[in-house]
């Protein structure tokens, strides 16, 4: 009886995750290659780095089964942003870090909230 209480316990631990994966719906080419450059843009100590585990992890998962040409196309793309990051100034700074913080984060795959606990206590 342990091994199906074990495995019943497992599936409940696992299921929000596998719903929230299956919810999320795959990139298409063209934006693996915009979030690939997305990448470029986050990475750069010049525009200030900001966390990009959660795109990296997700590209890493949309990489399979992806042709060669767009692997190609996502990596120049990367190789690109960081570049034109590094040598930006002024307006083109400006415009890479907005570029970062609205198109990035709408490519960025749903977090799952939970609701936190209510720490208030009336008197």
């Amino acid at each position: 009886m342990s091994i199906v209480r074990t495995a019943l316990v497992a599936a409940a631990i696992v299921a929000p995750a596998l719903a929230a994966h299956a919810a999320t719906p795959r990139l298409t080419d063209v934006q693996y290659i915009a979030a690939s450059r997305c990448i470029g843009l986050m990475e750069s100590k010049a525009l200030g780095p900001v966390d990009d585990y959660a795109l990296k992890a997700r590209l890493r998962d949309e990489g399979a089964g992806r042709v060669s040409s767009v692997w190609d196309m996502a990596d120049q793309a990367r190789n690109e942003a960081a570049s034109a990051a590094s040598r930006a100034s002024g307006y083109d700074k400006a415009r890479l870090i907005s570029e970062r913080d609205s198109v990035c984060v709408a490519l960025m795959p749903p977090t799952q909230t939970t609701a936190a606990p209510n720490t208030t206590h009336a008197e």
